[in-house]
């Protein structure tokens, strides 16, 4: 219900969604060279079109390149995770925590800039891991009662959000007498094909962030 009256109510930022995702050269940023200065000034121009205001000066763009640059590995180690069946509190492939390696990317790329953008990290992150990362803002990191660090992302806002989702996927398995993949898809496919990490983000959208005018907050009334 919150993600249709997402889609009902933010047009413009859905369809630009939409093409970004569809529009993205995801190949240039798994090489082991950087991306283009023309595939991150779109990232850039992308997260701030949610006013994100990341700064989108040379400099920043050649600091959020180097800054992605060392963290590849480690988001390397994270290929194929989703938030659904992912084990956060194991570790990945070079020993370290799960969640470990999650700050450690998540500080590099929020540390990127002239001051820390913990919510653009949160969204650089979604796109380029979509079935992983959930993106956060300022009134939903209010909502969950957790604070602007790298720790408190990795360690207390994802597993949150894995827990709703897993709520959410056991909700329909129990309803629908289904496996858990097929209960992923059959969401997905109700909230517009989109990853349930997106789905989960419009619906902490529409509970935290929105305005009452625009009357989302109905659902929680």
């Amino acid at each position: 219900m919150a993600s249709r009256l997402y889609r009902q109510h933010v047009k413009k930022a859905n369809e630009a969604y939409d093409l970004h995702m569809e529009q993205r050269k995801l190949k240039q940023w798994e090489l082991d060279g950087e991306p283009s200065d023309e595939e991150v000034a779109s990232l850039i121009k992308f997260i701030n079109g949610w006013a994100t205001r990341y700064p989108s000066d040379p400099h920043s763009q050649a600091s959020l390149k180097k800054a992605y640059g060392h963290v590849l590995p480690r988001l390397k180690l994270l290929e194929g995770c989703d938030i659904v069946e992912a084990r956060l509190d194991s570790q990945v492939a070079n020993g370290e925590m799960f969640s470990k390696t999650i700050q450690e990317v998540f500080e590099t790329l929020a540390g990127a800039g002239t001051k820390h953008q913990w919510t653009g990290a949160s969204k650089i992150l979604h796109v380029l891991r979509p079935r992983l990362f959930v993106m956060w803002d300022t009134a939903i990191r209010g909502g969950y009662a957790v604070s602007e660090s790298s720790e408190d992302y990795a360690c207390l806002f994802l597993p949150r959000m894995q827990r709703e989702v897993r709520e959410a996927v056991g909700s329909y398995i129990m309803e629908n007498n289904c496996g858990p993949r097929t209960a992923v898809q059959e969401l997905e496919k109700r909230g517009g094909g989109r990853p349930i990490t997106k789905l989960l983000d419009e619906y902490n959208y529409c509970r935290f962030t929105a305005t009452p005018r625009c009357r989302f907050l109905e659902l929680w009334e």
